[in-house]
């Protein structure tokens, strides 16, 4: 399922008294390519936030999802996507280039007024930037990123 789409980079933003988040342009060309094209904002147990195309969310997420079902049995996975769903908001970019997000989404993830955004891959991370600090040295992440071999 993990897959580049270009996504890449980090931008320190702020976030309004509205919910509004600036999506950076490099990172909204492959989110959002069209003018308000929606964007996916789910919150993960982790305490973050992740943003995804709307197209890939609904076609690989999505079916990624239902093939998983079949594997473990559907009876727990209908409450994972119940739990999915409750969590996630499709938002609309506005002709700033903003997402808004919904509060209690922003008070699941800790964020106030800033956030780190970080494009991975195939996905955009919003984090609280001290627990985003905190994350990011839990482990020695140079040691995993040795093991991944591309260095």
């Amino acid at each position: 399922m993990l897959q580049s789409a270009g996504l890449t980079g980090r931008s320190d933003n702020k976030v309004d008294v509205k919910g509004r988040l600036n999506i950076p342009a490099s990172m909204r060309r492959v989110l959002a390519p069209d003018d308000h094209d929606e964007v996916v904002v789910l919150s993960v147990p982790s305490g973050h936030l992740l943003l995804f195309n709307k197209d890939y969310w609904s076609g690989t997420i999505q079916q990624s999802i239902i093939d998983r079902a079949k594997e473990i049995g559907e009876q727990n996975v209908w409450r994972a996507i119940n739990k999915l769903s409750e969590n996630s908001h499709m938002s609309t970019v506005d002709s700033q280039g903003r997402i808004t997000i919904p509060s209690r989404l922003l008070d699941m993830a800790v964020i106030k007024n800033e956030a780190v955004v970080i494009g991975a891959f195939d996905r955009v991370f919003v984090w609280n930037p001290v627990k985003y600090e905190s994350w990011i040295h839990e482990d020695d992440v140079n040691s995993t990123i040795s093991e991944i071999g591309i260095f």
